[in-house]
């Protein structure tokens, strides 16, 4: 075992002794490098504490000796590293990573000193121009401390460690953004004033307007260095501004709110204007001098009115709906003295023909074919209708406290300056709320049990308040409900009427005579009745309370009877011969009476049926080319006995498109009204002319494109938008096809 030992040890010496022998420099740059990993150790120690408040740091002297120092024992020890072997290498660069670390901290730390200084230099500069008291000079040198602040403080927060960063950051920071906070509202005030200055001298009033008004308001909220000269020089830009109205607000059918962009300090009726006859009864001013509020006379809705003040206006309309009557009809309208109503009337074919419209005294019409107009009856207008015969106004009472009843509006078409064709609206009847006061002896013109309200004969419309008021019928006290079956057209009343408060009514004389009414949308004049699709209908009405009511279909069959409510309303369901014309006669009598002859009634009618088109008219050029051909689409009649007796007229809107497809694919989509398509009615329907082909381009567009581009063989009608009768928009048979053209 010994002699083992021996011989390995022997080997072993020999080994070493070749190596030296081999490789002697090797050894001497070990022994070198060793010696500089302790310089690297040492210095960077030496480094480490430099930098930190733990050591010898200060937060204000930059360790530039110490720095150095590590750097270029980093630097010599990397040099000589690279003359070993790779996995020496690896070694003792393993061994610089806590000195490199520490390098890369200290170059924090400096270039955090130096941000400082900067901060420093900039927060006395600033400090230098408020000793000075000039503002201007305040206001540039906050802008260049707050900017180089910004920069500056990201190279603070990149300190090692929390004591040192917090050390650095404390001598400079705190005192700069102290001198920051106490300074922005005064820098601030000042650039918005001088900026509305600049705005009032380029005319930019709404811009500063908003600057005053945020100056302001940092004046109001805050306690400032220079506050007395800021609010100074604040006032006399202020004092500059145009006085305008920034907004109006309609806050109820009689009250207005104006904000202005400035505040004022005393305000006069006179100094305000409205257009189109609105009158102002008040004008108050709020505490802060920023708004006025106006009180009016009733407005009229869907109007626009404009107010002026001091050279400035604003504009509002007054909300509410336009409601729709239709001309020929013959169903009295009641309506309220604030409401709109639209009126058209339709000349076929005499798309520039003069249209004399004929308005009655109390009336006024609003807009004509969608442009305003103020136009105050009694007047006849000279109007020239769209390409399609139509004109389209709409028209309240010319005055919300007047009424105004039994108006009808004519639209005579003229030839040669006399009249060739005349359309009438309904009988018109506006009705004006009544006003608080004595009830005396009043004739009851018109009752809406549903709606609980009465108008007397003048024309004024007497809100049932509920069971607030008081009832009497014959000087007996009454509940709501007998009152109002008890109520008819023709009876005396007497009362008091309160307006926001409990009232009285009593019928002293009563009239029993209540007409037997239908609802309006079923009435309907001459030919034309009101259209359905279905098979079932409930009519409803209103007559003779505790009456009945008997329904008779055509030529007399009895269908059956209703009574009548307490209420005075009625209802009746029944069937409906499909695809045909219906009509019906209704009649009221006493209850229990034998069954009445079903021609001393009032008729209407009931056409049913969809709203189809037919079939399609060949073109001229059989050349398949659609360009400028004008094709004419007939509408599917309604028949009885296998005689045409009905067939809707088309209503064609602006914007109504078609659309074709061909046997390969290719789908266009024609608009009326555009690349000069145009849609217009024809006796039996419509007629589409489509535009030329410009640019070898078609007059329509092209939604979908097939194997080959254009329109070629049969032209299948796949859609039609736009196009409507009075309810709904006309249907496509299927397989429509256009084969001549």
């Amino acid at each position: 075992m010994r002699s083992n030992i021996r011989q390995i040890t022997i080997a072993t010496a020999l080994a070493t002794s070749a190596i030296v022998a081999i490789a002697p420099h090797q050894a001497d740059a070990a022994s070198n490098i060793d010696q500089l990993m302790t310089n690297v150790q040492n210095s960077s120690t030496v480094l480490k504490w430099a930098i930190s408040i733990e050591g010898s740091a200060d937060g204000v002297t930059q360790p530039w000796s110490q720095f150095n120092d590590a750097k270029v024992a980093i630097a010599n020890a990397e040099k000589e590293i690279k003359k070993l072997s790779f996995s020496e290498q690896l070694k003792y660069d393993l061994r610089l990573t806590e000195a490199k670390t520490q390098l890369k901290r200290a170059q924090g730390y400096l270039d955090a000193i130096t941000a400082s200084t900067k901060i420093n230099d900039k927060t006395i500069a600033l400090s230098t121009a408020v000793s000075a008291n000039n503002l201007d000079l305040v206001e540039k040198t906050y802008h260049e401390m707050t900017a180089e602040f910004r920069k500056q403080t990201i190279l603070l927060d990149r300190v090692y460690g929390q004591s040192t960063r917090d050390r650095i950051r404390n001598v400079v920071k705190g005192p700069a953004e102290k001198l920051i906070n106490e300074l922005k509202n005064d820098v601030t005030v000042h650039m918005l004033t001088k900026g509305a200055a600049e705005d009032i001298r380029l005319s930019r009033q709404a811009e500063a307007a908003r600057k005053i008004y945020e100056a302001q308001a940092i004046l109001d909220a805050n306690a400032l260095k220079w506050e007395s000269r800021l609010q100074s020089s604040l006032t006399s830009v202020t004092n500059a501004l145009p006085i305008e109205i920034t907004s109006i607000t309609r806050i109820d059918n009689t009250t207005l709110n104006l904000k202005l962009n400035r505040a004022i300090s005393s305000v006069q009726i006179s100094e305000f204007t409205v257009d189109n006859s609105l009158l102002i009864t008040n004008a108050t001013l709020s505490r802060d001098g920023l708004t006025v509020t106006l009180t009016t006379s009733a407005q009229t809705p869907s109007v626009k009115y404009s107010v002026k003040y001091k050279g400035s206006t604003a504009s509002f309309i007054a909300p509410g709906t336009i409601i729709p009557i239709q001309m020929g009809n013959s169903t009295i309208q009641h309506r309220d003295t604030s409401e709109v109503l639209a009126l058209t009337g339709t000349f076929s074919g005499y798309g520039y023909s003069t249209i004399k419209v004929d308005i009655p005294t109390g009336l006024k019409v609003l807009s004509i074919n969608g442009i305003e107009n103020n136009i105050t009856g009694s007047k006849s207008v000279n109007v020239l209708p769209d390409k399609n015969g139509t004109i389209n106004i709409t028209f309240t009472a010319s005055n919300a406290n007047t009424p105004a009843l039994d108006k009808v509006i004519t639209f005579n078409r003229l030839e040669n300056n006399r009249v060739a064709d005349t359309q009438t609206s309904p009988t018109l009847n506006f009705y004006a709320p009544a006003k608080t006061g004595t009830i005396s002896n009043k004739a009851v013109r018109y009752i809406d049990n549903t709606n609980n309200y009465f108008v007397t004969s003048d024309g004024f419309k007497y809100i049932l308040k509920g069971y607030s008021d008081t009832y009497k019928n014959e000087d007996v006290a009454v509940s709501l409900d007998t009152f109002k079956s008890a109520l008819n057209i023709e009876d005396i009343v007497n009362g008091n009427y309160q307006t926001n408060s409990s009232s009285s009514f009593n019928i002293s004389v009563n009239h029993y005579s209540v007409p037997l009414l239908l609802d309006s949308q079923f009435g309907y004049k001459n030919a034309y009745g009101y259209r359905m699709l279905g098979n079932q209908r409930e009519f409803s009405g209103t007559g003779q309370p505790n009456y009945e009511v008997f329904f008779f279909k055509n030529t007399g069959a009895l269908l059956g009877k209703v009574r009548i409510g307490s209420n005075g309303t009625w209802k009746y369901k029944t069937s409906i011969e499909q695809n045909a014309i219906n009509d019906f006669y209704i009649v009221q009598q006493p209850a229990g009476k034998l069954t009445p002859a079903y021609n001393s009634g009032t008729s209407f009618r009931v056409i049913e049926g969809p709203f189809n088109i037919q079939s399609v008219g060949d073109g001229k050029t059989p050349d398949e080319d659609i360009t400028n051909e004008e094709l004419e689409f007939t509408i599917a009649p309604i028949s009885r006995a296998n005689a045409i007796v009905f067939r809707d007229n088309a209503i064609i809107s602006n914007s109504a498109y078609i659309t074709l497809k061909d046997e390969d694919g290719t789908t266009v989509q024609y608009t009326n009204n555009k690349n000069s398509n145009l849609f217009s009615k024809t006796t039996n329907g419509f007629k589409v002319k489509f535009g030329p082909n410009e640019d070898d381009k078609l007059s329509g567009e092209v939604i979908a494109v097939g194997k080959t581009p254009g329109l070629s063989g049969p032209l299948e009608v796949i859609a039609v938008e736009g196009i409507n009768n009075a309810y709904n928009n006309i249907n496509i048979i299927p397989k429509l096809l256009i084969t001549k053209y």
